[in-house]
């Protein structure tokens, strides 16, 4: 269940690139046609409902399509490669590490939670 949930969290974070980047393209395309509008947004909830990538060379989004790993419950140092610095350095910090005499590792529990 967790897997799933990471997955899901997966395509959630690539889908609000995706939403970004429609919202700065809207803002050239003020005195564009609605219809161009309607086909940006089509592309945002595609990516949100179908659970599928497309991944090639020319892609718009140029990061990595998973950023947070399927591991990063037993991680010691839990770490997110998203493929921008800035962001990962400080998500990373943010997350806890493993102690070694806990039962479980807190981000363990979050993602149980999560799920």
């Amino acid at each position: 269940m967790e897997d799933l949930f990471i997955s899901v969290l997966n395509m959630s974070l690539t889908a609000s690139y995706v939403i970004t980047a429609i919202m700065l393209a809207r803002l050239f395309l003020k005195k564009a046609p609605k219809a161009i509008s309607y086909a940006l947004w089509a592309v945002a909830g595609f990516r949100l409902v179908f659970p599928f990538s497309f991944e090639s060379v020319f892609s718009l989004i140029p990061f990595k399509s998973a950023p947070i790993p399927a591991d990063i419950a037993m991680q010691p140092i839990p770490r997110v490669d998203s493929g921008i610095r800035i962001v990962d350095n400080v998500v990373s910090s943010v997350l806890p590490a493993a102690t070694p005499a806990a039962s479980m590792n807190p981000v363990q529990v979050w993602l149980t939670v999560g799920a």
